[in-house]
């Protein structure tokens, strides 16, 4: 009986610790409640060396990520061509990394689709406007689709 009585007290004591716990997690303050995850700048916070009136573009293209989407065949940015490589397994099909000034720049892509459908390559344009205060942009291309960073 005196066990059972012990065994009964401690498990009092550890929930109501416990809840004491978990009620000061929720209080506001410097404890364990502050702790939140946060996403964090990982880009460049000065202007590019040599000539601050340049800004960084970087370009990323990817073959669609559905099993029969659209493959890139050839892009360029302003003009200049954008070496393309042999898909990864993730889609992955080249990089282009450029320096330009602020203004407006054409960035142009051919995609090829299913050999089905009618037409089979599909040229896209977007225009990409480069702000002065801009440090960095990403453009991110699947597919047909574009993501400006």
């Amino acid at each position: 009986m005196k066990d059972r009585r012990f065994f009964q007290f401690l498990f009092a004591v550890s929930t109501a610790l416990s809840l004491f716990a978990i009620c000061l997690s929720l209080l506001p303050g410097k404890g364990a409640g502050q702790l939140i995850a946060a996403y964090s700048y990982q880009g460049p916070t000065q202007p590019v060396p040599g000539n601050p009136h340049l800004v960084r573009v970087e370009v990323i293209l990817r073959d669609s990520p559905a099993l029969a989407g659209v493959q890139i065949k050839s892009a360029d940015f302003n003009g200049q061509g954008i070496p393309l490589q042999p898909r990864d397994i993730y889609g992955n099909r080249g990089t282009g990394s450029f320096q330009v000034p602020p203004g407006k720049y054409k960035l142009r892509w051919v995609v090829q689709r299913d050999r089905v459908a009618w037409p089979r390559t599909i040229t896209r344009e977007e225009e990409v406007t480069i702000d002065p205060r801009d440090l960095w942009i990403q453009i991110e291309v699947v597919g047909e689709n574009a993501s400006i960073r």
